[in-house]
């Protein structure tokens, strides 16, 4: 990501060969750092919260991920490596469904950079035209997700992404403007997870709203009144 930005202020700022109609500024590098810090701060602990409820909520789910962190951790020697992140594969399922369930905005804005026929339609969309995309609706869309208010981290296995049509996931949007903290917030909700899964039970507790109320937060994904669970030390 550091090297991606650096590689962005000088191709784009210092030497702008690349796009000689626009104007980038040092401040365009230092707004999509700031976005990124900020993409990889306060949804990444929102998404965790939604995360740890469902877990607690399926108690297969957790005991399976458990299972899965605890292999993955011997494996690659008990040390928390990139390879070790990189290899949790069944979190990666966990957390995509999660974020399929409460994703943190429920819309994508776009702008459209040419005018485009839809295909077997009338719609046209023209240059310039602003777009909105209900990414939430997407997600619980029972034509592409059955039953979709039930948490079913295997609906990310392989073979069942490859059923999906391309645009039916989009936790982390699309294209040359996907999130840019994704691979960042993907490694601490990871790291996260393997931390306290490893070490707790996480269980509900009186306080546990199931489901989960949301806020009224101007297009994001939110827990009302925050989200209460009970940790279980696991005593080896």
């Amino acid at each position: 990501m550091w090297h991606k930005l650096m590689r962005a202020r000088k191709e784009l700022v210092l030497n702008n060969n690349s796009y000689p109609g626009e104007t980038f500024t040092e401040m365009d590098i230092i707004s999509n750092l700031i976005l990124m810090y900020i993409g990889g701060a306060e949804p990444v602990s929102d998404t965790l919260g939604f995360c740890l409820h469902d877990l607690a909520m399926n108690k297969y789910v957790q005991d399976k991920l458990r299972e899965h962190i605890k292999e993955k951790r011997e494996k690659h020697g008990g040390e928390f490596t990139n390879d070790y992140l990189m290899d949790l594969h069944y979190a990666d399922m966990v957390l995509s469904e999660t974020l399929r369930k409460h994703n943190g905005s429920i819309t994508l804005l776009r702008i459209a950079t040419k005018t485009y026929h839809v295909p077997d339609s009338t719609l046209v969309i023209k240059k310039g035209q602003k777009i909105i995309i209900p990414t939430y609706s997407i997600h619980r869309d029972p034509k592409y997700y059955t039953n979709p208010d039930v948490f079913d981290p295997e609906r990310y296995s392989p073979e069942e992404k490859s059923k999906r049509p391309s645009g039916s996931d989009l936790l982390f949007g699309d294209g040359p403007r996907f999130c840019i903290g994704k691979r960042l917030a993907e490694l601490e909700m990871k790291l996260g997870l393997s931390e306290i899964i490893s070490k707790f039970e996480v269980l509900p507790c009186e306080k546990t709203e199931n489901p989960v109320q949301l806020a009224n937060a101007g297009g994001a994904i939110r827990p009302k009144y925050g989200i209460w669970l009970r940790l279980k030390p696991i005593v080896v």
